[in-house]
């Protein structure tokens, strides 16, 4: 069984260090926060008293951007000047692809292995992760991966496999671009039909008996908002400005996503930035519409997903 080490004990990375000492692990652990790591310790973790000395036979980072992650690795007492070419060297922070070619630039110049990836976890990480109820999408070179896909499926419930390391940060970005304009789109419509007298919740049951299943699902998503499941909105922000940095290196304009970023502004500035970000969309549309926006939320919790055998699905072939 290889030794596992985890750089990062935040609000995914704690429950994946708690899931892997559970699952029989040995497991060194790094935190700024001398507190996590502490307490990760008591469950039987090795403490490490920076990145480098929590390199292991598979190392993971579990930060939340490519400027800890650079730090973590490039830095003084970095993971960089530990690794060699027996590491396997897991990303799976909140980082851009720019970021993951980085880290496996420099990673290649000590031979050792790389794999970028990406935590979709489908409501809260403290439920689902601990749970193994939450989905790793990876990327790498096919052997690369081969040889870890074991720990992997210790994890999660569902490893999808990509060709390239920087591929899972470029397609999680994608995921917070669609989620983003839906959310501004929905709260617009719901204070739009709220104005004129309609009830949002009988839009819905139309766009579920006329089979508009698509929009009856992004219009159910938003109205669970207020259980506070999903990824803040300071975490979408995050990406969000990093998508459009990559579209200006890129020369390519992005009308929408720039005014959805502005809108993000505005809810960041009204201190909604720790709230989910339908959430925080619908309390921003309250406030510019002046609309009370109640009646467009149901108190159905999120449903998680059915314990099964892990599996593996490769995109490549």
């Amino acid at each position: 069984m290889p030794t596992i080490g985890l750089i990062g004990l935040g609000n995914a990375g704690r429950p994946i260090a708690e899931r892997i000492v559970a699952k029989g692990y040995s497991l060194a652990v790094y935190d700024l926060n001398p507190g996590a790591v502490e307490r990760l310790a008591r469950r039987g973790a090795h403490r490490a008293n920076s990145a480098r000395e929590a390199v292991r036979d598979i190392t993971l980072t579990v930060l939340p951007s490519s400027a800890e992650v650079r730090q973590a690795v490039f830095g003084e007492y970095g993971a960089l000047s530990a690794i060699n070419s027996s590491v396997t060297f897991i990303d799976l922070s909140g980082t851009d692809p720019d970021c993951a070619r980085d880290v496996e630039n420099r990673l290649g110049e000590k031979q050792a292995a790389f794999v970028g990836g990406t935590i979709h976890a489908s409501g809260a990480p403290a439920v689902v992760i601990p749970n193994g109820q939450f989905t790793i999408a990876v990327g790498g070179k096919r052997e690369t991966i081969d040889r870890v896909i074991g720990f992997l499926k210790n994890l999660a419930q569902t490893i999808i496999c990509l060709p390239e390391p920087w591929m899972p940060k470029a397609f999680k970005i994608a995921v917070i671009m669609y989620s983003t304009a839906n959310n501004i789109a929905t709260a617009e419509i719901c204070s739009w039909l709220t104005a004129q007298g309609a009830d949002p919740k009988l839009f819905l049951k139309l766009l579920q008996t006329t089979g508009s299943q698509a929009s009856a699902s992004r219009l159910e998503e938003f109205m669970k908002r207020n259980n506070n499941d999903g990824g803040a909105l300071s975490n979408s922000y995050k990406d969000l400005r990093q998508a459009l940095k990559v579209a200006a290196e890129l020369e390519i304009p992005m009308p929408l996503l720039s005014m959805a970023n502005q809108i993000q502004e505005m809810g960041r500035a009204r201190g909604f930035a720790r709230l989910n970000s339908p959430a925080a969309m619908g309390k921003l549309y309250e406030i510019i519409t002046g609309r009370d926006l109640s009646d467009a939320t149901l108190n159905a919790e999120k449903s998680l997903p059915e314990n099964r055998e892990p599996r593996v699905v490769y995109l490549d072939d």
